[in-house]
């Protein structure tokens, strides 16, 4: 099984360099440094939504919802960034709000009345809601300081986001390889029921993992928010979908119980290249979504097979 997924991320990273060779002889743009960053950055917030989405579905779990609460941390964190200007109440907010009802979707997971997919949909449906109620469907424009803390900002010419990014990669790196909860959700994605009956508290690790998850989605709010330097009801529309495409093509299937963080990493770059590379090309937006959902598709129908 170990020899089949390296097997996978080989041929994930010789796709990754078919592409990146091609569009360079395409449009020598391409290869400018500039344009490298440029797609790190934009790849930096759903990197990061990912890796929550990466421990969830390891452990057998999922969340359609952290689009809409990436939407809706990131216009309260405004909010209160705008009426109160404190950059610190702000931050503070934004993830508060991603961590509880990060918390509540585990809450929920716990109970295991229905399959995550069914009420972390309903969940998509009641945040996304509430920020349109709150917002009025207007955005806010300037998130304050925290542009000038993470849009703009950089280490040795990388965007500060970016940097973020990496750091956070380790970190979930080190959570499922060395640390007890981490081991845990390998354990719920391989068999749950076998994992009660070691001893494992199922439900409490749920509830922390859906937590954790959340406090990546604040993280991705914040990231967000500062760089468009605005907060919209809409901002995290797609997310909840592309994250998870991310993770299953890097080589995580639905069900859980194997995979890992640098295989998300190859996930995500590959959408971030072929979203650039379709516009380097000119190729039509339109077309853009053909091509990222039939890659989508071929990577469970792929995960399905192996």
């Amino acid at each position: 099984m170990k020899g089949m997924a390296l097997r996978g991320r080989w041929v994930l990273l010789l796709v990754l360099v078919a592409i990146a060779v091609f569009t360079g002889i395409v449009n020598p743009r391409f290869l400018s440094v500039q344009n490298f960053l440029n797609i790190l950055l934009q790849i930096s917030v759903l990197g990061v939504v990912s890796l929550g989405a990466t421990i969830l579905l390891v452990s057998g779990n999922l969340d359609l919802s952290v689009g809409s609460l990436l939407s809706l941390s990131a216009y309260l964190g405004g909010l209160v960034i705008m009426h109160s200007a404190s950059l610190f109440f702000g931050i503070i907010t934004c993830l508060g709000v991603a961590v509880l009802f990060g918390l509540f979707n585990g809450f929920l997971a716990s109970l295991e009345r229905a399959h995550p997919f069914i009420f972390t949909l309903g969940m998509m449906t009641f945040l996304q809601g509430i920020a349109i109620v709150i917002s009025r469907g207007s955005p806010i424009n300037g998130m304050g300081g925290l542009y000038e803390l993470l849009g703009i900002r950089d280490f040795f010419r990388v965007p500060m986001p970016v940097v973020l990014f990496v750091i956070l990669l380790l970190v979930v790196h080190l959570f499922l390889t060395y640390f007890p909860l981490g081991r845990y959700a390998y354990a719920l994605g391989g068999n749950q029921e076998a994992s009660r009956l070691s001893g494992i508290r199922v439900g409490r690790v749920k509830i922390f993992l859906y937590g954790l998850n959340g406090l990546f989605v604040g993280i991705a709010a914040l990231m967000l928010s500062s760089i468009l330097d605005s907060a919209l009801p809409t901002m995290g529309t797609g997310y909840e979908l592309r994250s998870i495409a991310a993770v299953v093509i890097g080589g995580i299937p639905l069900f859980g119980g194997r995979g890992n963080v640098w295989g998300t990493l190859l996930g995500v770059l590959l959408l971030g290249l072929v979203s650039n590379s379709i516009n380097l090309m000119g190729i039509s937006a339109n077309f853009q979504n053909v091509v990222l959902g039939a890659i989508m598709v071929l990577a469970v129908m792929f995960q399905g097979s192996r």
